[in-house]
């Protein structure tokens, strides 16, 4: 393979950009890390063919690198949460603040990554970047977090992922069977969702509580132990009246018509989601505000993720 010139080097790397980007967001917790996590990679990658010499695969050499970038970030960096992993909960009245000392899990638009089927895995590539999965993986000391990612979610032999490890086989076997316990125990919320047809359907009965500004429709959308969490702000509620409470006293308040919010379906990663806008004035330009995820069990949503946000939304709304 003829990798000698950067335009030639490119083009070879081109069709495993996605890839690479949906496993440094699943090692990272954060679209932007991912990014730049990809980038750094591929520097790295440029800068040592002189020891590829071909006779590795490619993607199986580019992973190695990328894997190495993503533990190296992991060293350096705060683990991801959602806020109702580190803050108590919220009571009516409690001003919403940015929180300075955690950082928080991001999203990332299902365009971006890598969802397609692959090989037959433990854990689909759709379920692998779901919230609720993210928050347990996110736990997972780095190098189980890419074992299990490697061989459970991205279809890697033992054999490959000890190679992308530098390590062996019975060490990433041991690794593994730590990882897994880790997630049993955890009893992760993914495994509870419901399906796509149905957080479909509450979805679109969310957005025309935003688009009619009318919070009473939330009343029969919310399971009784409904959350909201806000990241990057460490405030979030518990309890379906404390949620309806704090929309009512924060976006749909008296004197707030139909039409204030604008919200526009997007995917990120594994949920649905809303991308809310607003504007100022009637006939004025609608403004990004937040990013809304929504998760269902049976006919109920749960759980309601805003990242309040305008740079991200944007980005949303532009994928």
């Amino acid at each position: 393979m003829e990798l000698a010139s950067s335009a030639s080097f490119e083009a070879e790397v081109a069709p495993h950009r996605r890839a690479l980007l949906s496993y440094c967001y699943r090692m990272l917790g954060s679209w932007s890390d991912a990014e730049d996590a990809v980038q750094e990679a591929l520097v790295r990658a440029w800068k040592g063919l002189a020891g590829f010499e071909g006779r590795s695969q490619l993607r199986s050499w580019l992973f190695q690198i990328a894997t190495r970038t993503c533990l190296d970030l992991i060293a350096q960096r705060k683990r991801r949460h959602l806020p109702d992993e580190v803050h108590p909960a919220a009571t009516l009245g409690d001003a919403p603040t940015a929180d300075p000392l955690h950082d928080y899990l991001e999203p990332a638009p299902a365009s971006a990554l890598d969802l397609e089927p692959g090989p037959e895995t433990v854990v689909s590539r759709r379920e692998s970047v779901a919230l609720a999965f993210m928050v347990t993986l996110q736990a997972l000391p780095g190098t189980q977090r890419a074992a299990l990612v490697l061989k459970d979610v991205l279809g890697f032999s033992a054999e490959e992922t000890a190679q992308q490890l530098e390590s062996t086989v019975p060490a990433v076997n041991s690794l593994l069977q730590r990882a897994r316990a880790s997630l049993d125990e955890a009893s992760p919320r993914w495994k509870r969702r419901a399906g796509e047809e149905k957080e479909r359907e509450l979805l679109g009965r969310y957005l025309r509580v935003w688009e009619s500004s009318d919070v009473s429709g939330l009343v029969s959308l919310l399971r009784e132990d409904a959350t909201l969490t806000m990241p990057p702000m460490g405030l979030w509620f518990s309890g379906a009246a404390n949620v309806i409470g704090f929309y009512r006293a924060a976006f749909f308040g008296p004197g707030v018509e139909a039409g204030r919010y604008r919200a526009v379906p997007v995917e990120a990663a594994g949920h649905l989601a809303l991308a809310i806008s607003t504007r100022k004035t009637p006939g004025g330009p609608w403004e990004p505000v937040a990013l809304q995820l929504v998760e269902a069990e049976g006919d109920r949503l749960v759980h309601l993720v805003a990242w309040v946000d305008p740079v991200l939304t944007a980005r949303f709304l532009k994928a």
